[in-house]
C-alpha cells in the first residue's frame, strides 16, 4: 500500500525559505545605497525593514545558512560592511522591548 503524504499550503519547505531569505538580504543590500533608506535604516531599523518588506525570520536565516553557505557568506559580509555596530545590536533586540 502506497502512503499520500498531505502537503499543507502554510508549510513552506527549506528550498523556499532559503530563496525568500536570500532575496530579502540581496535587497537589503541594494537598498542601502539609497541614502535615504540607509538614513532610515540607521534611525529606525525594525520599523524600515518591515515597511520595505525585508523582515527577517531565525527559520528563513537558518534554511539560508544550511543550504547556501558560502552565499550566505557573501551577503552578509557585504552587509556588515555597509552597516555600523549600532545597527546590528537594534536588529537583535527582541521587538517586545
Amino acid at each position: 500500500m502506497t502512503e499520500m503524504i498531505e502537503i499543507r499550503d502554510d508549510v513552506r519547505s527549506e528550498a523556499d525559505l532559503a530563496a525568500e531569505t536570500a532575496s530579502k538580504l540581496d535587497r537589503l543590500v541594494e537598498r542601502l545605497k539609497d541614502e535615504a533608506f540607509a538614513t532610515a535604516l540607521a534611525n529606525n531599523p525594525k520599523e524600515t525593514m518591515m515597511a520595505a518588506g525585508l523582515t527577517l525570520d531565525q527559520e528563513g536565516l537558518e534554511a539560508y545558512i544550511r543550504t547556501e553557505p558560502e552565499r550566505f557568506e557573501a551577503v552578509t559580509e557585504t552587509l556588515f560592511s555597509r552597516v555600523d555596530s549600532d545597527f546590528l545590536m537594534a536588529m537583535s533586540e527582541p521587538s517586545c522591548c
